[in-house]
């Protein structure tokens, strides 16, 4: 059995003189909608629409939803605002995902879904434009590679995650973070994200000795207010994870070997850290100021699981201006 696609057309201001036309002779909407060649749930809205307290008309009916279609929603997504909200979005490294969320929130009038936001870009290509080339994900290579061999055995008094309670996972409160480090050829990062807001610190290490990463930790968890628990992996870098619990006064649990989505947020973060600073990549020469802009255009990115709100946003509980 074959199935037809039934496109809808708008009215054309000769139906609309048909209809009126129609009426006037007394006939029934059921009968006007063969006649006119439109379904009867059409002419039930059209009419509905369109009549006034005079009788339906068809140049007052033809008026009326030329101004609809005007000042309509899908008419004002054609805005000047759009390729500039754009770019700038995309030049703080946003997916057309974040853009979207966040357009929700400061410009709601005039947001636009992710899927249109790509369409936006590829039309931009397409006339000669360079915007694809700043999509997150634009050009990525994947490697396959195989399992590290875990370092638990080298992490004295490790606390599996199995035993960590069962609000962390909730993600109810500020101060439960997931901790790792970012490999580089002559330094590396170790980066600290709060599960609930994304809030997330970066510190810069020369060695992966475990007192250097420990003592890296407990600097970056004094700048802020709470600290209950942290989730670490089995790295070895991990091993003076007590002389981290006792300077913050915090509880330190690790993931399952390979388990990486255990600290998703983490694993995340890192990836999007990557795309600045992407592997193989020497570190040593990054300052200060590079590693705190770094956590500002994450802070300040806007995330969908957050509702378009920013990690800062969340863990502050201020809203700030990014778009508009």
């Amino acid at each position: 059995m074959s199935t037809q696609t039934r496109q809808y057309k708008q009215l054309t201001q000769g139906k609309r003189y048909q209809i009126e036309a129609l009426l006037g002779i007394g006939f029934m909407q059921k009968t006007i909608a063969v006649l006119v060649s439109v379904s009867e749930s059409a002419l039930s809205r059209e009419l509905s629409r369109n009549t006034s307290d005079d009788g339906y008309c068809a140049e007052s009916a033809h008026i009326l939803a030329t101004q609809r279609r005007v000042t309509g929603r899908k008419f004002r997504k054609a805005d000047k605002r759009h390729i500039t909200i754009i770019k700038k979005g995309l030049s703080l490294g946003w997916s057309p995902e974040k853009i979207s969320c966040r357009m929700d929130i400061e410009v709601p009038d005039i947001a636009l879904s992710h899927t249109t936001i790509y369409k936006r870009i590829f039309a931009n290509k397409m006339h000669g434009g360079s915007l694809y080339k700043n999509l997150a994900r634009f050009g990525k290579k994947r490697c396959k590679g195989g399992k590290r061999k875990s370092g638990r055995t080298m992490i004295p008094k490790r606390v599996d995650i199995s035993d960590r309670p069962e609000v962390v996972d909730l993600r109810s409160r500020l101060g439960d973070w997931e901790g790792d480090t970012v490999y580089g050829q002559d330094a590396h990062l170790v980066t600290l994200v709060d599960r609930k807001s994304r809030l997330t610190l970066i510190g810069k290490v020369d060695t992966k000795h475990a007192e250097i990463i420990a003592d890296s930790m407990i600097s970056l968890l004094k700048r802020v207010s709470s600290v209950y628990t942290i989730t670490l992996d089995n790295g070895g870098e991990f091993a003076s994870h007590e002389k981290v619990a006792k300077a913050i006064n915090a509880d330190i649990y690790f993931a399952k070997p390979y388990a990486s989505y255990q600290r998703g947020t983490n694993e995340n973060t890192n990836g999007i850290i990557r795309r600045t600073w992407p592997k193989k990549m020497p570190l040593g020469h990054l300052t200060e100021t590079d590693l705190s802009t770094m956590e500002v255009l994450l802070n300040t990115m806007p995330r969908k699981v957050l509702g378009g709100r920013t990690p800062l946003e969340v863990y502050t509980g201020r809203s700030i201006a990014l778009i508009a």
